[in-house]
């Protein structure tokens, strides 16, 4: 429960940081603006889908935050207390890197919104396999930005790399599908990503397929699995700091 707590308590604190709140509203309404204007071009079909790949990618921008977001947490000078706790370093940092990825969910509902006030066609799936989907959509989203973030903080500018994150993750998580430009050695291994899987599975629920069962353990496995990476980074980025001295903290 005091994980849930730390979640639900950073989640609060981005909701009240204009930053966060103006990259998901610029982000998610840009994407679906984007969209409308190509649909209304001659010869184009409106897609039913335009609104949850907006969603997706507002989704996946505020998750990509977490790269920076220890290294700002260090620059504030707030890590070194996050750190030296009783508690184990992943139970402290990793709270802080998720609540990026439940702040992000908010994208998909102001994405339907957005595009039905522009009178975009909007699908309708069933609400049970659909919120099982986004379930795994954003556990998946967490494990990425998880290990990410704890990955970049190890680094002096993990600030600066928050943007070189985001569109290849989209770009491989096949939002848009997969682009003829990326090699296939890079298609293939795109599968390893959580989101990859993920991405798919929310987009035939939303078509109004059936949750493929074989799909959704693959998702669930490799989630853990970045998980597992995330929390080992975490004892990584522990030591450096309060033992070996090579994670300077201010």
């Amino acid at each position: 429960m005091r994980d849930i707590r730390m979640l639900v308590f950073h989640a609060r604190l981005f909701r009240h940081n204009t930053y966060f709140f103006q990259l998901l509203l610029t982000t998610t309404i840009g994407m679906v603006a984007m969209q409308a204007l190509v649909a209304r071009a001659p010869g184009a079909e409106l897609s039913e889908l335009g609104w949850l790949r907006a969603g997706m990618v507002g989704t996946w921008t505020l998750c990509a935050v977490a790269v920076g977001m220890l290294g700002y947490q260090n620059f504030q000078g707030t890590l070194v207390h996050l750190v030296r706790t009783p508690f184990a370093a992943a139970r402290t940092l990793l709270p802080v890197v998720g609540a990026a990825s439940v702040f992000g969910l908010a994208a998909l509902p102001l994405a339907a919104l957005v595009a039905w006030a522009l009178g975009l066609p909007v699908a309708l799936p069933h609400l049970g396999p659909f919120l099982l989907a986004l379930l795994l959509f954003w556990l998946a989203c967490l494990a990425v930005c998880s290990l990410v973030g704890i990955f970049f903080v190890l680094t002096p500018s993990a600030i600066t790399y928050e943007s070189l994150v985001s569109i290849p993750v989209v770009l491989l998580s096949g939002v848009f599908g997969t682009p003829p430009f990326i090699p296939a050695i890079v298609a293939a291994s795109s599968y390893l990503l959580p989101t990859r899987l993920a991405v798919s599975i929310l987009v035939q629920v939303t078509t109004g397929g059936g949750l493929p069962w074989p799909a959704v353990g693959a998702v669930l496995l490799l989630s853990l699995l970045w998980l597992a990476a995330a929390w080992w980074g975490t004892g990584v980025v522990s030591r450096r700091a309060t033992i070996t001295g090579k994670l300077e903290l201010v």
